[in-house]
């Protein structure tokens, strides 16, 4: 569970912003789990089913959609961040502190937003994480960009 001082840590943010973001990141994040598992776990079965395999994957399609193994380990990536940024320990690369950062939980809300389908149920609270995280996001970009012209 993401708190208000999780999201806070990284000093980029006002309290107010931080809570509104706790409390929908809290609010979405057990949709999103589920979603991925479900998706992880239909590959799966689909794998399993179908035996593919992927040395019968020509290798121009290797690494693509049509690769249910890569498809499979990038969902797997995503989840894995999902839950490192809900425990307040992502790290955006080995030189970072672990701690949640607004613009990677942007940029994975949007990635379980291109996993959904049309039956998945309970959307709306990632909508609205994905909305205030994008504000945050084009703040924060706003704000570098005006720290480089200067």
């Amino acid at each position: 569970m993401t708190t208000i001082a999780t999201v806070r840590d990284t000093g980029q943010l006002d309290d107010t912003t931080a809570a509104d973001i706790a409390n929908r990141w809290n609010a979405a994040y057990p949709t999103m789990r589920t979603i991925l598992t479900t998706s992880i776990n239909s590959i799966r079965d689909r794998i399993q089913r179908e035996g593919w395999n992927l040395a019968d994957l020509p290798k121009s399609d290797q690494g693509s959609s049509k690769d249910l193994g890569a498809k499979v380990a990038r969902l797997e990536g995503l989840r894995r961040s999902l839950g490192q940024l809900d425990r307040g320990t992502y790290r955006g690369c080995t030189r970072s502190p672990g701690g949640f950062s607004p613009v990677s939980a942007y940029w994975a809300v949007r990635d379980v937003l291109a996993a959904t389908s049309i039956s998945d149920r309970n959307l709306a609270a990632v909508y609205e994480l994905a909305a205030i995280l994008s504000f945050v996001s084009d703040a924060r970009q706003r704000e570098l960009a005006a720290r480089h012209s200067a």
